[in-house]
C-alpha cells in the first residue's frame, strides 16, 4: 500500500528532472501544484482515474459476477483460481483491487490535503465542489477494501517513507469515515447532473451510502439513506419504465442510473461485446452466466419453476419472468415461437446451441451461415450469455465499445431500503411499495407474504433477477452467508441436446438443486448430451474465504499489516 501514497505525485502528475533545481515552466510541478483553478480540475479528474482500472477492459466490480454463483470466467486466470477456492496472497486479480482502491484514495488524499494552497485564489465553490467529489470517490473506494478484507489502513494523508508502514484500522473507523465523505459530499453535491455527465450527484452519494450501510448490516443508516433518494422520485430520480433499455446507448441518460462509468470512442472504450457476446457475432463468450442462475427466475405467477403450473420443461423460457430474456441471451428452441419470442436474436443472430444446430440465420445479411454457438469448441460453455451491455452498435469492432457501465440505479436502491426495513423489523407497507414497483415494472405479480422471514427471502431473490450481471451477487452471498453452500459444488451448463425433462428443486434462496430432483450430472458415465454439463467446480471454506488475503507484496514492504485468518 504504502508505496502508492509515497509517489502519488508521480502517479498523478508527471514531473520533470530536478538537476537545476528549477520547476516547469510548461506544465505543473509536484512542488508548486495546485495553484490555480485549471490545476484544481486537473486533480479532481485524476481522482476518477482508478474508477477505469479493469479486468481485461471492463470495470473490475463487473468481474465480481463470475467470482459467484451467477457465472463463470472461462479464462485460467487468478478470478478463476478464486471461485475454484485457490486464492491466496499472491493473486494477481486480488493485489490488483487492493493497488486500485489505494492508489485511488491517494489521488483524493492528495487534492483534499493541498487545496489550501489555492484559498483565496480559485473560489470556494470550486473548491467545494472539488473536495466533495474527492470525498465521494475516496468513500467508494474504500468500500470495496472494507467489503474485501475487513480491517484495513485508514489513511486520510498523503504519506511519507517515514510514516508509511501503518497498520489495519477496525473495519468499524474505516465504515465511519466512509459515511461521513458520503455526507459531506452529499451535502454539497446537486442532484442535477446527467448520468453521463460522469459527476456524482447527491444521490449518488446517498444510494452509495446506502449500499455500504447494508452490506454492513447498518440497517437505520441504509434505511435513512436510502429513503432520502427515494425522496427525490419522480423529479431527478425515476424507476425506469424500461428495464432493458437501461444497458443500452439508448438509455445512458435514464434517471434511474444514478452513478455509472463513463466511456468515450477514442479516449476510453472496453470490449465487453466481445467478453460477454456470442461467437456468431464475434464474441469469445469468456465471461458466461451459470444455469442454475437461469433456472432461478419465476415463472409469471410469481412461482418458482419447481412449483408453478406455467412450466413447461421442454419450452422452459415460455412464461417466465421478462427479465430472463432481457439479461440472457436464450437459446431459440426453448421458445414456442422463436421467430416472435424475445432474447431469440442476439447481436443480429438467430441465438441456437443445440449442438445439432449447424446453421443458423445471419440476420445482417438474411442468410443462413455456420452456427458458431454450436459448432466452435469455445462457445459459451453453459449454453446462455449474458445480454446486459451487448449492444448491436458494437457489431464488427468488438474491442471499441463505449456504452457506460453502470455502478449503482435506483432499483438497487428501492431493494437496499426493503431489504433494510425487514432487517430492522421495520416491515410496514412502505417496503412492499418499493419492492412492488421493481415487480411491476418487470411485469411480476407483487409480493404479498406477511412472514418477515420469507419477505426477506423474496427481496434476496428479487435482488438476483434484477441486478444479475452487474456485479453485486459476490457481496450478497457472502453477507448472507450462503457463499458456503452455493459455491461448493459444480457450476452446470445446459444439455447439449435438450432439455431436463422436470425442473430442479428450488430452495429459498432461488437455488436450483438437480441431483435432488433426479436430473443427471454430467460424469464419465452420464451422455452429456442428456446430462446437465459441469463447466467448473467450486470450492469456497468458510473459514478463510469470507475475507481476501492481504496481497503478498504488501506485507513484504510493510511488517506492520496482519494477514487474514488462514492466509500465508
Amino acid at each position: 500500500m504504502n508505496k502508492y501514497f509515497i509517489f502519488i505525485s508521480i502517479l498523478l502528475f508527471a514531473s520533470c528532472s530536478d538537476f537545476l533545481e528549477k520547476t516547469p515552466l510548461d506544465s505543473p510541478s509536484d512542488k508548486t501544484f495546485l495553484a490555480n483553478e485549471t490545476e484544481i480540475n486537473m486533480a479532481v479528474v485524476g481522482c476518477y482515474t482508478d474508477l477505469w482500472t479493469d479486468l481485461e477492459g471492463m470495470p473490475f466490480y463487473l468481474a465480481f459476477e463470475e467470482l459467484s454463483d451467477n457465472g463463470w470466467d472461462r479464462n485460467t486466470s487468478d478470478v478463476q483460481k478464486l471461485s475454484q477456492g485457490a486464492n491466496d496472497a499472491k493473486s494477481s486479480f486480488v493485489e490488483t483491487i487492493w493497488k486500485t482502491c489505494y492508489s485511488g484514495i491517494a489521488r483524493c488524499n492528495y487534492l483534499i490535503n493541498n487545496m489550501a494552497k489555492v484559498e483565496g485564489t480559485v473560489s470556494a465553490d470550486v473548491l467545494s465542489y472539488a473536495k466533495a467529489q474527492a470525498q465521494f470517490l475516496r468513500a467508494y473506494y474504500y468500500s470495496y477494501l472494507v467489503e474485501m478484507w475487513g480491517d484495513v489502513p485508514l489513511v486520510l494523508e498523503s504519506l511519507t517513507l517515514a510514516d508509511a508502514n501503518i497498520g489495519r484500522s477496525p473495519k468499524a473507523d474505516v465504515l465511519n469515515q466512509i459515511f461521513k465523505d458520503y455526507d459531506e459530499a452529499a451535502a454539497v453535491l446537486t442532484t442535477a447532473n446527467k448520468p453521463t455527465s460522469g459527476r456524482p450527484t447527491k444521490q449518488a452519494a446517498l444510494a452509495l451510502k446506502a449500499r455500504t450501510a447494508l452490506y454492513n448490516e447498518k440497517w437505520d443508516v441504509a434505511i435513512a439513506a436510502a429513503s432520502e433518494v427515494m425522496k427525490l422520485e419522480g423529479s431527478d430520480v425515476i424507476l425506469d419504465p424500461s428495464f432493458s433499455n437501461l444497458f443500452t446507448y439508448e438509455g445512458q441518460d435514464s434517471k434511474e442510473i444514478l452513478f455509472s462509468i463513463q466511456y468515450l470512442f477514442g479516449q476510453k472504450v472496453h470490449p465487453i461485446f466481445r467478453l460477454f457476446g456470442g461467437r456468431n457475432g464475434g464474441g469469445h463468450a469468456n465471461k458466461i452466466p451459470s444455469y442454475q442462475l437461469v433456472d432461478s427466475y419465476e415463472c409469471l405467477d410469481g412461482l418458482a419453476i419447481d412449483k408453478s403450473p406455467l412450466y413447461n420443461p421442454a419450452k422452459p423460457w415460455d412464461n417466465r419472468d421478462p427479465r430472463l430474456a432481457w439479461t440472457f441471451a436464450l437459446p431459440s428452441s426453448g421458445y414456442s415461437d422463436w421467430t416472435k419470442e424475445p432474447g431469440c436474436i442476439f447481436q443480429g443472430f438467430q441465438f441456437e446451441t443445440h449442438r445439432d444446430s449447424i446453421k443458423c440465420w445471419n440476420y445482417h445479411t438474411n442468410t443462413r451461415v455456420d452456427n458458431q454457438d454450436a459448432l466452435n469448441a469455445y462457445a459459451s460453455f453453459s449454453g446462455i450469455n449474458w445480454r446486459k451491455y451487448v449492444n448491436d452498435k458494437n457489431y464488427g469492432d468488438v474491442n471499441n465499445c463505449d456504452n457506460n457501465i453502470i455502478v449503482i440505479r435506483y432499483a438497487e436502491v428501492l431493494l437496499i431500503y426493503a431489504e433494510a426495513k425487514i432487517k430492522a423489523g421495520q416491515a410496514d407497507a412502505s417496503v412492499y411499495a418499493a419492492l412492488n414497483k421493481i415487480r411491476t415494472r418487470a411485469g411480476m405479480p407483487a409480493i404479498t407474504e406477511t412472514n418477515p422471514d420469507e419477505l426477506f427471502y423474496a427481496i434476496a431473490r428479487e435482488r438476483r433477477h434484477e441486478l444479475s450481471g452487474e456485479g453485486q451477487r459476490l457481496s450478497d452471498i457472502r453477507r448472507w452467508k450462503i457463499a458456503e453452500k452455493v459455491m461448493n459444488g459444480f457450476l452446470l451448463g445446459r444439455m447439449q441436446k435438450s432439455y431436463p425433462s422436470k425442473a430442479p428443486v428450488i430452495d429459498k434462496w432461488g437455488t436450483p438443486d438437480y441431483e435432488a430432483a433426479g436430473i443427471p450430472i454430467a460424469s464419465d458415465t452420464n451422455d452429456p448430451n442428456t446430462s446437465m454439463r459441469t463447466v467448473d467446480k467450486r470450492v469456497f471454506n468458510p473459514v478463510r474465504d469470507y475475507l481476501w488475503p492481504i496481497p503478498y507484496i504488501e506485507r513484504k514492504t510493510n511488517p506492520n499489516l496482519t494477514q487474514n485468518p488462514n492466509y500465508e
